[in-house]
């Protein structure tokens, strides 16, 4: 498979039907993939397109006709239509979580789509654990400091304390400040995650 990193002539897959393509090789039976999928034409084969489409991380031959152009620049925010960051489909924004209202009165809303959403959402802590750990958690105005960023500040004063849980058992894992739990959020928990970005700056010390 040619590398599509980098490459941008975007297609979009209405059909949500093809030939999986590996290593040059074509399925014989058609598989089916959500519909409106966005992908990144790597070949024209007359009626035929040979498409990588970054929500299935696989190379698929799909008819001609069952795609249409799509301008990816004309999506996400401002415009009715967003493509999940996950799924890579293109879906209309009410099914796509709103964050939060910028200060010019625009609704920022979850790059995952709603069904993605379930999956990173897997589990929450139940309702008597998440009881319990509000009751131990660090007395407000008491000195705490956190485990991972090491920094110190006094509670509910210049400093955000939140119950930190895995999101694939629903186990408390511990407290941590604001900062340091959105950032494991942004990594997705996972420990890869973490060691990709201890190896990415090791890299750039290097260079």
């Amino acid at each position: 498979m040619i590398d599509p990193i980098g490459s941008s002539n975007w297609i979009l897959c209405i059909g949500g039907r093809g030939y999986a393509c590996s290593h040059g090789n074509r399925e014989s039976i058609s598989t089916h993939f959500p519909s409106n999928s966005i992908g990144v034409i790597m070949q024209e084969l007359g009626e035929e397109l040979r498409v990588y489409l970054p929500g299935q991380e696989m190379e698929f031959i799909v008819s001609r006709d069952q795609t249409i152009d799509v301008k990816v620049a004309e999506t996400g925010k401002g415009y009715r239509d967003m493509i999940c960051n996950i799924c890579f489909v293109l879906k209309n924004e009410d099914e796509f979580q709103i964050n939060q209202t910028d200060s010019k009165g625009l609704k920022t809303r979850r790059p995952s789509c709603n069904q993605c959403r379930l999956g990173i959402d897997r589990r929450q802590m139940s309702k008597k654990d998440r009881e319990e750990a509000r009751r131990q958690m660090p007395p407000k105005h008491s000195l705490w400091r956190c485990p991972i960023c090491r920094k110190m500040g006094i509670v509910g004063v210049n400093v955000k304390v939140v119950i930190d849980h895995d999101r694939e058992s629903g186990r408390r894992r511990g407290y941590l400040c604001d900062s340091c739990n959105t950032g494991l959020g942004r990594f997705k928990n996972g420990q890869n995650f973490l060691q990709n970005a201890i190896a990415y700056l090791e890299e750039a010390e290097i260079r």
